[in-house]
């Protein structure tokens, strides 16, 4: 199925701020999804399943052998270089290559990438250094695949069904990341850490095939689009938006630092606790991902994901009181930040032009890890030298801060999407 630019747009009033395209109703009537959205969604969960179950595994391995919550911050420093460094860059590449065979090269190299600290482990090597390299590497292929997977999204999917897509997308996302730390922490207690990273490779093959699956765009009717499309949303505020879409995943990927540290260290606990703690995670996003399209209806896209991100920094400094407090509050904050995530994509999948979607979610990548990265040396700084809890209350801060600025900035900037079209 190929997209169309829209031409229907209302004529602006050159005295009015500018606004943001708005993306369809949820309750309109929309097409059945197409062969791509369907296949789309199965390979961007077995992805996420497979690199947080690598990711989740190392922090786990490195953790029980250095003692330190700096170790830990230190693997997700590692992971978060090539991403802050290159996203911009292959998304750069996603623009101008075939952006599905980009995706099956980056989980074929992955699948042979996760290999190598299984096989090390086995022959009776030290895991230290090599677990921090095989964390690099696949997150070097996957700062491949994230800017060429959503830009994906935008050439592959019909834009009256973004939205719900955006929130399908969100679910398959989160739920492979959280899921793969709760099984990962049961079978870690179970059985170690070894099989993991061997089961973190077929996940990349199993990836690979569905991308297979997928079949080439046709390039003509991709050339027309290119021609016919609308250079650009010219007042669409990307940058605060991509900025606040940045701020959400800093939460995600430092929230799961703090949280290992925090079960392990300051609650006392294990393994077990952590996956199930991820478990609930798991509950809240999902839910989110079901409720959004009735919520934003109801409040506004806009709204309805800046209120989510600003809500759920709030938790931060609720998560360290007590191991109840956590498993309580837990699904109401990944319900609110997912709510945030799946709004704010929708809201720059809505702006940016297809031809450009690569190297916009690049940046937003890079921007995103780069600021989680820093944030992460503060907060595992702060947390070795007093308390975890501390750690959390810096996070929950410096979060919600930028939320709320960035937001009100954004006020008079941003129309009642869902009444523009």
């Amino acid at each position: 199925m190929t997209i169309t630019a829209r031409d229907d747009q209302p004529a602006s009033d050159p005295t009015a701020a500018p606004a943001l395209p708005a993306a369809p109703r949820p309750d309109t009537a929309l097409p059945p999804p197409n062969r791509a959205e369907k296949l789309l969604l199965p390979a961007t969960f077995i992805t996420s399943l497979g690199n947080g179950i690598q990711l989740v595994a190392s922090a786990v391995l490195v953790f029980t052998t250095g003692q330190s919550a700096l170790a830990v911050g230190w693997l997700f420093i590692a992971v978060s270089i090539p991403p802050a460094l290159l996203s911009l860059w292959f998304g750069t590449v996603a623009d101008r290559f075939d952006r599905r065979t980009l995706c099956l090269v980056a989980d074929l190299a992955s699948a042979a990438a996760a290999l190598v600290l299984p096989l090390w482990m086995l022959a009776g090597g030290e895991p230290g250094l090599v677990a921090y390299g095989t964390a690099f590497a696949l997150s070097l292929l996957a700062a491949l695949f994230m800017p060429a997977s959503n830009a994906l999204i935008k050439e592959r999917v019909h834009p009256s069904r973004v939205a719900r897509f955006s929130a399908h997308y969100e679910m398959a996302l989160q739920l492979g990341t959280l899921l793969a730390a709760s099984i990962g922490g049961f079978l870690i207690h179970f059985v170690g850490t070894t099989p993991l990273f061997v089961f973190n490779g077929a996940t990349f093959i199993a990836s690979a095939v569905v991308m297979w699956a997928l079949r080439r765009a046709p390039r003509e009717a991709a050339a027309v689009e290119s021609a016919d499309e609308p250079e650009a949303a010219s007042g669409a505020p990307l940058l605060r938006l991509g900025f606040l879409y940045a701020v959400c995943q800093v939460m995600t990927m430092v929230s799961n630092t703090t949280l290992i540290v925090l079960v392990y260290e300051g609650f006392g606990r294990g393994a077990g606790v952590y996956g199930f703690v991820d478990a609930l995670a798991g509950l809240g996003f999902c839910t989110a991902a079901a409720f959004y399209p009735r919520v934003s209806a109801r409040f506004g896209q806009f709204r309805t994901a800046a209120f989510g991100g600003f809500a759920c920094a709030l938790f931060s400094f609720v998560f360290p009181i007590h191991l109840a407090a956590l498993l309580i509050c837990i699904p109401p904050a990944a319900f609110l930040i997912g709510l945030s995530r799946v709004g704010m994509r929708s809201l720059l999948l809505a702006a940016v032009p297809e031809r450009r979607a690569g190297r916009m979610f690049g940046a937003i990548n890079a921007v995103g890890l780069g600021l989680s990265a820093g944030m992460t040396v503060v907060v595992a700084w702060v947390a070795d030298t007093t308390h975890i809890r501390f750690g959390f209350y810096v996070l929950g801060a410096v979060c919600a801060l930028a939320f709320a600025v960035t937001a009100i900035s954004l006020r008079g900037k941003v129309a009642e999407m869902v009444s523009a079209r």
